[in-house]
């Protein structure tokens, strides 16, 4: 056969095949009645379970309406038909066709089947308990049948009835686990304690091992006051299986609700240690003893169980994080450090202990590694704000003034909250200052008061500045002077506020002001002296203006003027 001729084939059977998908529907009525034609209808019923086989889901549809027009009381048309509505998304529709399928053959356990599912997904469980009851009488041997109907009347909260089958599914399956905690978990609804007890020791003669039965035993006698007969339970518990995984959160639970905490924590302790306990139970155990933990015991119990942690799981994290948060909080710096250490070596990746180790550092002044572990840490965590500023902050320790602002700015954008804003701004503006860059310092620090118009720290930086550009005086002395309503005997804003109340003009309040400063000051530097020397010349009293350059050389930290204005008995700006 040529090529074209096998095309030409195979189009006509891909055609003759699609036909079956398609209803034909001459001679559907007669006089306005509606014809009756079998061969018809099974022709179409046929078609259409070739289409559904073909997952045709609309050629399904169209046959099997078809095959129901030929043949309207046609319940199988109407069963298949409800599935293929199912798959349509037409759900209404096929409840509808199999409501109507079970009408015409109320004997067909499949019909019945079927509609039994539209009536649990529609949550009509008393229809469903109706027709389960009866289906159930009829196929008492259907497991699957009786299961169902059980859970339905569970789902009604009908007990009493859901226990009548489930002696029934015991009889056929015999008795089990499952079916005991059925029946258990019935009588706890209806707070029958001694059933539930007497369900446990039926289970327990079955099977006098269960280590799970004697703890589900003691839970129930403790609920009832019972905790002697508890305690038997547990031991019960240890003698027949003392690897029990579960014995000691048992336990735990046990002597926490006779409030004996001492042991309730000795529990924890021993869980955390127990080698067949898993690992996402015990940090569940532990998460719910420290929520509720007082303040007066959680510190050493951590300790105790950060312990027990890192001994049990030498080469997990969750231990050496424990440990190394009691250390912190301890201000046992060293000791958090190299356990906070560890926990990257362990997971490089861990936020909380690369933010930790930066605290513990910063309190060792331990400049040189804050700087080395910042730098590091953003490399896992880029857009942390908090890991720009201690590289900044570091940077600026060594003098790399421009490491340290290129870190801040591009922290700075990071932050969300406009207060740490202003923890970036204030140090950029003193950076920016620094490199000669004034106009963008005034400006970072007006970003700061914009914010904070009482950080006395910008406000003293900002006032002494100006000053020294001799610009804005005015502005400067509102500033200083706001600084000292802050903090008004803060040594080094007094000193401030002088020096601009001298750059201003007005000296004798800058004396005043800076007798202040070298009062409040415990160990006065030089520029102090020499700031008030300079101030005393400038109202006339020269001979102590002198005295108070002497004493600035002195004490040390003057400015490269100093040698000249005590060469030459005068004042040099």
């Amino acid at each position: 056969m040529s090529i074209n001729k096998l095309r030409i084939f195979c189009g006509f059977a891909l055609l003759f095949s699609a036909s079956l998908c398609v209803a034909q529907e001459d001679g559907l009525k007669a006089d306005g009645g509606v014809v009756i034609d079998k061969r018809k209808n099974a022709t179409y019923f046929s078609d259409g379970l070739q289409c559904k086989y073909r997952e045709d889901v609309q050629g399904a549809i169209r046959n099997f309406e078809t095959a129901l027009k030929f043949m309207p009381n046609d319940a199988a048309s109407m069963y298949e038909l409800s599935e293929q509505y199912v798959n349509a998304g037409r759900k209404d529709d096929a409840f509808r066709n199999i409501q109507k399928a079970v009408e015409l053959e109320p004997e067909n356990k499949w019909y019945q089947l079927r509609l039994g599912k539209f009536y649990y997904d529609y949550e009509m469980f008393d229809e469903f308990a109706k027709l389960y009851e009866k289906l159930t009488e009829k196929y008492p041997d259907d497991v699957d049948m009786l299961s169902q109907l059980i859970d339905v009347y569970l789902i009604r909260e009908n007990y009493n009835q859901a226990l009548k089958k489930i002696d029934l599914l015991e009889k056929q399956v015999g008795a089990n686990e499952l079916i005991s905690e059925q029946r258990i978990a019935i009588y706890q609804y209806q707070g029958d304690k001694k059933k539930m007890i007497a369900e446990l020791q039926k289970m327990l003669e079955n099977d006098p091992q269960n280590a799970r039965y004697y703890s589900m035993l003691a839970q129930i006698y403790m609920e009832n006051g019972k905790e002697e007969e508890a305690m038997k339970m547990y031991e019960k518990v240890k003698e027949n299986n003392p690897n029990d995984p579960y014995i000691n959160v048992s336990l735990l639970e046990f002597y926490e609700k006779k409030g004996d905490n001492t042991k309730a924590f000795q529990e924890l302790i021993s869980a955390i240690r127990n080698k067949n306990l898993d690992f996402n139970t015990k940090l569940n155990i532990y998460d719910y003893w420290f929520q509720k933990a007082s303040e007066k015991v959680a510190d050493e119990q951590a300790r105790q169980a950060g312990q027990a942690f890192v001994e049990t799981y030498p080469d997990n994290k969750i231990g050496y994080i424990v440990l190394g948060n009691y250390h912190l909080k301890k201000q046992d710096y060293l000791q958090s450090k190299e356990l906070f250490a560890k926990v990257l070596s362990l997971d490089s990746t861990d936020y909380l202990a690369w933010q930790n180790i930066i605290f513990s550092e910063t309190d060792l002044k331990d400049n040189e590694a804050v700087l080395q572990h910042s730098v590091a840490a953003l490399k896992y965590y880029p857009m942390q704000p908090i890991f720009y500023w201690y590289a900044g902050v570091g940077s600026a320790i060594f003098k790399q003034t421009d490491e340290a602002i290129r870190y801040l700015e591009k922290g700075r954008k990071y932050c969300a909250d406009r207060l740490l804003q202003t923890s970036f701004d204030s140090y950029l503006g003193d950076l920016y200052y620094e490199t000669g860059e004034m106009e963008k310092a005034f400006s970072a620090y007006d970003k700061v008061l914009a914010v904070e118009p009482d950080n006395a720290l910008v406000l003293n930086n900002y006032a002494y500045y100006l000053s020294l550009k001799g610009e804005d005086l005015d502005k400067a002395v509102e500033m200083a002077s706001h600084a000292i309503g802050l903090e008004p005997k803060n040594a080094t804003y007094l000193d401030t506020y002088a020096w601009v109340l001298y750059k201003n003009g007005n000296y004798k309040e800058a004396e005043k002001q800076m007798k202040k400063a070298i009062d409040n000051a415990q160990n006065p530097d030089g520029l102090y002296f020499e700031h008030y020397g300079d101030i005393l010349f400038k109202t006339g009293d020269t001979k102590k203006a002198i005295e108070n350059w002497e004493k600035a050389k002195k004490a040390g930290g003057y400015s490269d003027k100093l040698e000249q204005k005590l060469k030459d008995g005068t004042l040099y700006e």
